[in-house]
This record gives structure tokens, C-alpha cells and sequence, in this order.
């Protein structure tokens, strides 16, 4: 026997004993097993703790459990307390109510109807959602649950002869606050953290706000073409036609009847200016009478018009304008007569002249 033992070790060694190798192999992953099963045994570390803190009382077949959950909570945060009652079929049970929690803010209750237990019985249950007013070590105080057997007739009041009392539960209600602060001198407000934007999102924005420019730019490119083109396609109205509904306007009104007969050779002398630096570019607007008419008698042909009749109608208004003549009707219509046909003259001789001019050039290019 102590060959065979001592062969089949040897055999082991040498590989040379008949014992096949198949069996070896299991026999080999047999002890990694069990190696590793003794490893992680030693190594188990202790079952977590329930976070929670439970106190039950029993008295004969009824059972009464208070649990609260979790047992340590930030100041402000919401906790449960739940009342648990397991009793016989027969048994009335009577629970706690809020009243019994007056240090406690009621967020919360929830009670429904009896259920059966699983162990026999009905369970009666009621769930308060509660927060704490302070920080530090809150005690849950004793709560009492009241019980009695089932009334034999039907519309009995139910006598609570007995009662189950819990001993207090403690929880740790944790605040915010450090040793350091104080409720008279509170910390700064820090400021406000943002996130970094990711490189994604920044480049999304930069497309659209190159994208809003570029529009906004075609708009405003558009407007301007289109304004151009609306410019360039309402021919100017010409400077007769502009004087002449002027002088038109001004035939209607009364001023003369009224009194206001400066202010109407005052308008009447000033359409006639427009008129000669709009239509011959002469500043006449900017001179006086006598300075205007000196410049015309320097340079004759700059006005298709009879000199003496513009001084006759000229002088004729700054009397009426400086010297406090008073025209009549009749004078202030021999007036605007005079400037109309000054219109209608100096226009056509202007309008002569440039056809003349056309023609000349048009002479030159065909002889050329």
C-alpha cells in the first residue's frame, strides 16, 4: 500500500505512472477551487448596515414596529416613519397619529387599509413623511399603538383595552453649516459656476452668428439696390414745372384780402430764385436784388431774358417787401402774371438753346 501511494506520487512527478492525465488536470482545477474558495472567504468583509434605525414591542400575538429611514438626513431633507401593527384577524388596531410627531414638520401621511401578513394575521400600516426644523440629534419620541379584540355585534364600539409603547428612536439630521458659521454673520454668496462650453457648441454658435451677418448683409445690399433702382427709374421733375405749381398754389391764397401782402411778394420773389438757381444754377437765393441783377449785367447770357423787365418785376417786389407799399389785387395778379411768363419764356429759350446745342454736335460728329 505504501508503494502504491508512494508510486502514484512519483508516477505524478515523473510522468510516468499510469494514472491518466486527464484525471490530473481535474484534479488539479479541484484544488484552484478550493484555494480560491478559502481565499475569498477570509477576505469576506462585514454585510452592509440597513440604513435605517427599527425598534419593534410585542405583546403576545400583536406586534408593533417603528422604522425610521434613513437614519441620518441633510437639514431641510424629507424622512419616513413608518408604523407597522401585525395582530390577529380579530384584533382592532388603533395608530399613532400625527399629533405624537409636534416637533416634526408633516410633509406627508399615508395609511392604508389593513393587509394580511405574511406570517397570518392582518398588518396595519401608516407612513408619515416628515422633515426636521434643527440639525443635531433628532429623538424620535414614544409612540403608543392601541388595541382591542373585535366587537360580537355589529355597530359596538371598540374597547382598546391594550397598548404597545416603543422607546425613542434617535436619527442625525446634518446642516450645511460648519463650526465656523454663524446665523448672525452668514457667509457670501459665491458666484456662480458655469460650465465650460464644449468645442462643438461654440463652433454651432459661431456658425450661426456668421450666418445671421451674412444675412442681415444680403438684406441691407438688396434694400440699397433696390432704392438705387427706384431713384434712377423716377425721372427729376423740372424746375418750371416745379415753379409753376408753386405760383399756382400761392394765386390761391387770400393774403392780399387779409392783409398779408409782404408775405406774398416775400413767397412770390423766392419762387422765381428756385426757379433761376435750379434751372441756370445762378445762387440767386443767397443774393440781394441789386447783387443779382449786377451779376447778370456781367455775364448777359448766363439768363435767356430781357434784363430790364427782371429789374422792373424785381424792384417792384422789394417795394412791397422793404418800403410798406401796399398793392391791391389787381397789382399782386399783374405780379404773378409777370413771373409765369418769366417761367414759360426763360424754359423755352433754355429748350431752344439745348437743341440748338444738339444739333451743332451732331453736325460735328457727321462731318467728322
Amino acid at each position: 500500500m505504501r508503494r502504491s501511494v508512494w508510486a502514484i506520487t512519483h508516477g505524478w512527478q515523473t510522468g510516468r505512472h499510469p494514472v491518466s492525465r486527464e484525471i490530473r488536470v481535474k484534479a488539479c482545477w479541484v484544488s484552484a477551487a478550493l484555494l480560491a474558495a478559502l481565499l475569498g472567504g477570509c477576505n469576506r468583509g462585514p454585510a452592509p448596515e440597513p440604513d435605517e434605525v427599527r425598534q419593534s414591542k410585542e405583546r403576545g400575538p400583536v406586534k408593533f414596529e417603528v422604522t425610521v429611514r434613513p437614519k441620518a438626513v441633510w437639514l431641510g431633507d424629507p424622512f419616513e416613519i413608518v408604523l407597522e401593527v401585525r395582530a390577529p384577524e380579530d384584533y382592532v388596531v388603533e395608530l399613532p397619529a400625527a399629533q405624537a410627531l409636534p416637533d416634526l414638520q408633516i410633509r406627508g401621511e399615508e395609511t392604508p387599509d389593513p393587509r394580511p401578513a405574511p406570517e397570518g394575521g392582518l398588518e396595519w400600516r401608516r407612513v408619515f413623511r416628515v422633515e426636521s426644523l434643527a440639525s443635531g440629534t433628532l429623538e424620535i419620541p414614544e409612540l403608543i399603538a392601541k388595541y382591542g379584540r373585535k366587537p360580537e355585534q355589529a355597530g359596538e364600539p371598540v374597547r382598546f383595552q391594550n397598548e404597545l409603547q416603543t422607546d425613542p428612536l434617535k436619527v442625525e439630521v446634518r446642516s450645511a453649516l460648519t463650526t465656523q458659521d454663524s446665523l448672525m454673520n452668514p457667509r457670501d454668496i459665491t458666484g456662480t459656476l458655469s460650465a465650460k462650453p464644449s468645442l462643438k457648441r461654440l463652433i454651432a454658435k459661431g456658425v450661426l452668428l456668421a450666418a445671421s451677418i451674412a444675412a442681415l448683409a444680403t438684406a441691407a445690399v438688396l434694400a440699397w439696390l433696390w432704392f438705387r433702382r427706384r431713384q434712377r427709374n423716377v425721372p427729376p421733375v423740372a424746375p418750371e414745372l416745379v415753379a409753376l405749381q408753386a405760383l399756382e398754389q400761392l394765386g390761391r391764397r387770400d393774403w392780399i384780402e387779409i392783409g398779408r401782402a409782404r408775405d406774398y411778394y416775400y413767397e412770390l420773389t423766392e419762387i422765381v430764385r428756385a426757379y433761376i438757381e435750379r434751372k441756370f444754377s445762378l445762387a440767386a437765393p443767397e443774393m440781394t436784388t441789386e447783387e443779382f441783377l449786377n451779376a447778370l449785367a456781367h455775364k448777359p447770357s448766363a439768363l435767356p431774358y430781357d434784363a430790364y423787365r427782371l429789374r422792373t418785376f424785381l424792384e417792384a417786389c422789394d417795394l412791397v417787401k422793404y418800403a410798406a407799399f401796399r398793392p391791391n389785387r389787381t397789382d399782386a395778379d399783374q405780379a404773378l402774371m409777370t413771373a409765369r411768363a418769366f417761367v414759360h419764356e426763360t424754359a423755352a429759350a433754355a429748350q431752344r438753346a439745348q437743341l440748338a446745342r444738339m444739333q451743332q454736335q451732331s453736325g460735328e460728329g457727321q462731318a467728322a
